[in-house]
């Protein structure tokens, strides 16, 4: 068969747009390849973090919670916050009621020693101590942390005071490049109670520690207490 002039360029265009296609399809899954290559984790918040459905960031996971959203605890599921949770390796539909497993004695955040009335509040003076921060990667110091000593204090305070002689809150949280605390959650607490903690971990939502020698980092801050000498 003879090729007329217009057969041949209606020839030529649709060998283009195949070949276009065909590195269009390789490019996308290059890129693809390359994102999972270079974000295998989140590194701010290890287990996961809850969001309020608007593109923020509300705060991490803890362990516990992660935990009880891989074993399919409603009990622990519904303790969240009314917002997307994304776990790393956590399931997002939970069993029937009827397996559903009981509720954790204790976590992080709710003991059964607190359950019940709101404690009595204190009047102790008791000395804080604020930092190390501790970076996941480079180093920070505790920026304007230890200009909230006074607050630390009332939280405590005002939730029940000083279970022993001393007490502790690690507030984990991530730092992007405006350096301020974000997505902050109680990681470890001791000697307080899980609301003193939960108080505690709000001082510290949203003040600035220092710029991160990544664009994303998650850190963790120790802040301790103990009773002052009458």
């Amino acid at each position: 068969m003879k090729l007329t002039p217009r057969l041949k360029r209606a020839l030529i265009m649709l060998s283009s747009a195949s070949l276009l296609l065909a590195f269009g399809a390789l490019a996308s899954g290059e890129t693809s390849d390359a994102l999972l290559r270079r974000y295998p984790y989140d590194p701010a918040c290890p287990w996961g973090r809850i969001g309020n459905g608007k593109g923020l960031i509300v705060r991490c996971l803890t362990e516990a919670e992660a935990q009880g959203l891989r074993s399919g605890s409603l009990a622990t599921a519904s303790a969240l916050p009314a917002a997307s949770a994304s776990a790393s390796s956590a399931p997002t539909v939970a069993p029937p009621a009827s397996s559903a497993a009981p509720a954790p004695a204790a976590t992080e955040e709710v003991a059964e020693s607190d359950a019940g009335a709101a404690p009595p509040a204190s009047t102790d003076k008791l000395e804080i101590t604020v930092g190390p921060v501790s970076a996941d990667t480079g180093t920070l110091g505790i920026g304007k942390l230890g200009a909230a000593r006074d607050r630390y204090m009332k939280c405590v305070n005002d939730n029940g005071g000083l279970k022993e002689a001393t007490g502790e809150v690690q507030v984990r949280f991530m730092l992007r490049q405006r350096g301020r605390a974000e997505g902050v959650s109680v990681a470890k607490r001791s000697g307080v109670s899980a609301e003193a903690a939960r108080c505690v971990s709000e001082v510290v939502d949203r003040r600035y520690v220092g710029v991160p020698a990544e664009p994303m980092v998650g850190a963790t801050v120790s802040i301790k207490f103990a009773k002052a000498a009458k």
